[in-house]
């Protein structure tokens, strides 16, 4: 038996997983880390070396359930754009400044005006280590390399030091940004394409971890977390809709030629030559699940009786719409000032009903997103849903009834440490190339099929849903100078 490892440095859990060759999943285990926010600067810093620690007790189990000596190739995935410094010994200087750390606003515009693009998005990686350099030059003289997550774990696996990217056009910095940021060059490492080979396990590694010596250790995504799922969940077709389910929300397609569109990502298909990826992204759609479990339900109560409740509502909610704006919204809005609107709440409403209108609250939004793909020519095919909002059959219905189109979940629904496997795969010879691997050995679990009925009720309601915002637009912003 031969086997490929998958791991992911998740922004609050690391996530182990070992497949064989035919895709099956053997186990996956994981372990979560602390997150440090504080809300009054807007930080978000997560430490170092609880990754690597997280990551030991994880595959100490895993290997557990296998010979380690059939264990053929690793990949390593993490979240970014997430800022880790180290010094000349590869150790961390200080905490890593997370993706979504609120801070180096000032850098950000300043690099947008100097290379004359209009964004300032914080998404940059760049203006992370600009922020560390204005603001603590002590620990900025002890930086001798910036990398993300993934690069970091790599270096403790390999001894190298390398950029993992997934293509020319999905990497988290380009030579014209960092000479506008005036940082030294020789602090951004040489960058290694996905699938390319990072090294071999030292005997470190396999002193702190019980891997085998020699390894071969794959280039991951590069922080682009979405290609594990666009490849673990088989959206890997024109047309087809990746719809990236957690905290927050990514909605992908596949398509023939670029929209244009500025409120989208677009960008050249890093796994399919003449397609390109385009991606729309929600911020708080899983997360206002938590929010209101937590709040109404208990921090300790489970998701089942959240959706048990929904489900006693009828679709629609009774005519009551969500915006689940609760930290702002990014696609298609990008407005920081806007929040969350219970539209349309009167007496007659239950607990039913409002819980239902959170998950129908993220249905809308994929599709208003979905929508104006089609706007521009992008016609969707299918819905291929991952992640944990894959687990409830309810949502998965309510996304098909919402966007009239067949929604599917595959048997491993959480696939990003699959995704990994599978490149660890092709970069160790055993695959031929990822496509074709995916579509072969991805297995689908079920079709939810949307209903003609409760769609005709949705459509009324999405126009609705669309037309909010603009109205309340100016309110959002009055609202936030209180």
């Amino acid at each position: 038996m031969s086997y490929l490892l998958g791991i992911e440095i998740g922004t609050t859990r690391v996530k182990v997983g070992i497949y064989d060759l035919n895709g099956n999943q053997i186990i996956e285990e994981s372990c979560s880390h602390s997150v440090l926010y504080d809300k009054k600067s807007g930080a978000a810093e997560s430490p170092v070396l609880n990754w690597w620690l997280s990551l030991k007790k994880n595959i100490c189990k895993t290997l557990a359930k296998i010979d380690p000596a059939e264990l053929k190739a690793i990949c390593v995935g993490s979240h970014g754009p997430t800022l880790v410094a180290l010094d000349k010994k590869f150790n961390p200087v200080g905490n890593s400044i997370l993706w979504m750390d609120r801070r180096g606003s000032n850098e950000a515009e300043y690099l947008s005006k100097k290379l004359g693009v209009k964004s300032n998005d914080l998404a940059w990686f760049v203006p992370r280590a600009m922020y560390l350099r204005n603001n603590n030059p002590e620990s900025f003289k002890k930086v001798r390399h910036f990398v993300q997550p993934l690069d970091y774990i790599n270096c403790k696996l390999t001894g190298n030091i390398r950029t993992s990217i997934v293509s020319n056009t999905i990497k988290i910095w380009d030579e014209k940004t960092i000479e506008a940021s005036g940082l030294p060059r020789e602090l951004f490492p040489e960058e290694i394409t996905m699938g390319d080979s990072v090294g071999l396990t030292t005997k470190y590694a396999s002193e702190e971890t019980g891997l085998p010596v020699n390894i071969p250790v794959i280039a991951g995504t590069g922080g682009a977390d979405f290609i594990e799922v666009l490849i673990s969940s088989g959206s890997l077709k024109k047309g087809v809709v990746c719809d990236r389910g957690g905290s927050s929300q990514g909605v992908n397609i596949c398509w023939d030629k670029p929209l244009g569109d500025k409120r989208f990502f677009e960008a050249n298909h890093p796994l399919m030559e003449g397609l390109y990826h385009i991606s729309g992204l929600m911020a708080t759609t899983g997360k206002a699940l938590h929010w209101y479990k937590n709040l109404y339900y208990g921090k300790g109560a489970h998701f089942e009786k959240f959706f048990e409740d929904a489900s006693k509502s009828q679709p629609g909610s009774k005519r009551l719409i969500f915006l689940p704006y609760l930290t702002g919204e990014r696609t298609p809005w990008w407005d920081s000032n806007a929040r969350g609107v219970l539209f349309g709440l009167s007496l007659e409403h239950s607990k039913h009903d409002i819980v239902r209108s959170i998950l129908e609250g993220t249905g809308f939004g994929i599709n208003h997103i979905l929508r104006l793909f089609k706007s521009h020519g992008a016609t969707a095919s299918e819905i291929r849903v991952c992640g944990g909002q894959a687990k409830s059959p309810l949502w998965n219905q309510i996304k098909a009834d919402i966007t009239n189109l067949p929604v599917i979940t595959n048997k491993v629904s959480d696939g990003s440490t699959l995704g990994l496997a599978i490149i660890a795969g092709v970069g160790s010879g055993l695959y031929k190339n990822i496509v074709e691997t995916a579509n072969s050995i991805i297995k689908t679990a079920q079709v939810f099929e949307p209903n003609e009925s409760n769609h005709k009720v949705y459509s009324q309601m999405q126009e609705i849903y669309e037309n909010l915002y603009p109205a309340l637009k100016t309110q959002f912003k009055k609202l936030s100078t209180i």
